[in-house]
């Protein structure tokens, strides 16, 4: 089956205030949970601009691939219509089904809900029919059949003038991380990116990578932080050369 990899680059996992700043779409909510033995859910979206919006939705399947994200074309989920048209002003709904059944007991599937804002139709008119994208939208969706926690456990390594960070997810539910930081003796630091940093899907494992800089990190111990300031979580991890 072919394998879509995620474009780190694109409009994914807006937050809403980035996302009201860039476009004239809102949409609500930006996180699809859906707990068995209810298979589907509904996402609103918003035309808060003067002129008509066109979307594509599409839903992939989601894994983790030797700590990298992996979306595979299913259509175990489907977003209803595919195409939506929105006028000025407007809200329209969409559902976000799941064609196999509700998740089975103890399991949770994850999914990737893209929704592409495509340029008006004289602009495809003017550009010979080729489609272009305005912005995407990229929501995670997840179907589970269970309360049970994420259980993560972490690593790290330096490799040349990089440091790898890696947890793996033990657990029947993803985890989310943010604010993710790896502290050294003498609190030096390396930091892995603002704001969310991914999730960690159930029995997968993630991967982190940045360069070290003046950071010194030796070998030994250090502690991951995950999580914005007064909430933060630590983590004792051993640091490997």
């Amino acid at each position: 089956m072919r394998t879509v990899a995620l474009l780190a680059a694109a409009a994914a996992l807006l937050a809403p205030g980035i996302a009201a700043a860039q476009t004239a779409l809102r949409v609500e909510p930006l996180m699809v949970d859906v707990s068995s033995p209810a298979q589907a859910s509904s996402v609103t979206l918003q035309n808060n601009g003067a002129s008509e919006l066109t979307l594509q939705l599409r839903v992939y399947e989601w894994s983790q691939v030797d700590g990298e994200d992996r979306l595979t074309p299913t259509d175990e989920v489907v977003a209803s219509p595919p195409i939506a048209r929105i006028a000025p002003g407007s809200n329209y709904t969409v559902r976000i089904a799941r064609t196999v059944g509700a998740a089975a007991s103890g399991t949770e599937k994850a999914y990737r809900l893209w929704l592409d804002e495509l340029p008006p139709e004289t602009a495809l008119r003017d550009g010979g029919g080729e489609v272009g994208i305005r912005l995407r939208f990229d929501l995670p969706v997840f179907f589970h059949g269970t309360d049970d926690d994420a259980n993560l456990t972490w690593s790290a390594r330096r490799e040349g003038s990089d440091v790898v960070l890696e947890a793996a997810n033990t657990g029947r539910r993803h985890a989310r991380i943010e604010g993710l930081q790896l502290q050294g003796r003498g609190g030096t630091s390396v930091s892995f990116g603002q704001g969310l940093n991914g999730y960690v899907l159930a029995g997968s494992t993630r991967r982190w990578t940045a360069p070290v800089g003046d950071a010194a990190l030796a070998g030994g111990s250090a502690t991951v932080v995950i999580g914005p300031g007064g909430n933060e979580t630590r983590h004792a991890v051993a640091l490997a050369n």
